[in-house]
């Protein structure tokens, strides 16, 4: 009678946890259901966390949706143009701009904008050339993406022409101009360690001393042009016609293969190194006495240096910046090499904490 017993009691257990298991399995669907964020916030993490995930014993990741940067800039660029006809040489040298804009950023996005300060409440046709520039960022720990544009020269001094001495002569120069679109992006292969943004993008912090190779890719298009009406008048009756052009026109396709090294000397202290020589193809136009030639085949070589120092706290941050950019155009009998150099201050904030 006993084991008959405990038979039916042994159905009835069965039974009842049969028709409760529906219930149990919906309660804890039902749990995690409520538990899980909306699709947007979790599809956001997981973009952020694919391009930003690091090993935070060596990075902390930026803990804010917001960074708002500030910037005083100085601007500076020189011409050097050669003639291979005759080996003449002159350098033209940009009057120095003092520069002012900032970036915003939201989680990985950033865009900046900056004005010449010089420039202000000036004609058109006197100013130094640098009016605006602005920038499209995308700054991430496995990838860095910046499309860009900007003017420089019009405002200039010639501090160089072969065999003329311009003791107690006027060398200004309002002749010169050029325009600049870009794109670079370039891969970090050491992101789990090496922090890029936290060299010159600010929205993270490099605990430890660590490098990286990096494999770019850059497109430039540059437009320079030279008006030699412009020239002063003792220059006019001396100048070495080869040296004139009316324009150059260049679309530059390169890859590069750089290395970039953070040191961490003190806690929220970093100083940074970065250099990316580059190779790759240049498609130019040139204009001299007003006769257009096409160059195809031509092989560039340029290199962009770029060094930081920077304090960073996750929560405030500031420091200098230094960028160097060297473009070289060549045919066979001129030569065109463009470089331009940045010193930035920044100081920014990062405001709205992430939930973790």
């Amino acid at each position: 009678m006993k084991s008959v017993l405990k038979a039916y009691l042994y159905y009835i257990k069965v039974i009842a946890l049969f028709l409760l298991l529906p219930a149990t399995a919906q309660a804890q669907a039902d749990s995690l259901r409520a538990q899980r964020k909306p699709f947007f916030p979790r599809l956001l993490n997981g973009i952020t966390e694919f391009f930003m995930g690091c090993d935070t014993n060596y990075i902390t990741p930026q803990k804010y949706q917001f960074t708002t940067q500030a910037e005083l800039s100085y601007w500076h660029d020189f011409y050097r143009l050669r003639s291979s006809e005759t080996g003449n040489t002159m350098t033209i040298q940009s009057v120095p701009s003092v520069v002012l804009g900032g970036y915003i950023y939201y989680s990985i996005l950033g865009y900046g904008i900056s004005w010449n300060l010089g420039d202000i409440g000036k004609p058109k046709g006197q100013t130094n050339g640098t009016s605006m520039r602005q920038g499209l960022v995308l700054n991430t720990a496995k990838i860095f993406a910046e499309v860009y544009t900007y003017t420089s020269g019009k405002s200039a001094r010639i501090t160089q022409l072969t065999n003329f001495n311009f003791k107690g002569y006027d060398r200004s120069f309002t002749g010169l101009n050029s325009k600049v679109f870009g794109l670079q992006a370039f891969y970090i292969f050491n992101n789990r360690h090496f922090s890029w943004p936290a060299a010159y993008g600010e929205n993270a912090v490099q605990r430890r001393s660590c490098g990286s190779w990096n494999l770019g890719f850059q497109y430039n298009h540059q437009t320079v042009t030279f008006n030699d009406e412009e020239l002063p008048d003792y220059l006019k009756p001396t100048m070495d016609p080869t040296l004139l052009f009316n324009r150059v026109d260049y679309n530059d396709y390169s890859v590069s293969i750089g290395y970039s090294f953070n040191w961490v000397p003190r806690r929220n202290l970093l100083l940074a190194i970065s250099l990316q020589p580059s190779v790759g193809y240049r498609c130019s136009n040139i204009e001299e006495a007003n006769q257009k030639h096409n160059i195809l085949n031509n092989v560039s070589t340029d290199l962009t240096t770029r060094a930081s120092v920077v304090w960073n706290n996750t929560k405030m941050f500031s420091g200098l910046i230094l960028e160097l950019h060297t473009y070289s155009y060549r045919r066979e009998k001129f030569g065109l090499t463009n470089t331009y150099g940045t010193l930035k201050l920044v100081v920014g904030f990062n405001f709205l904490r992430k939930k973790q």
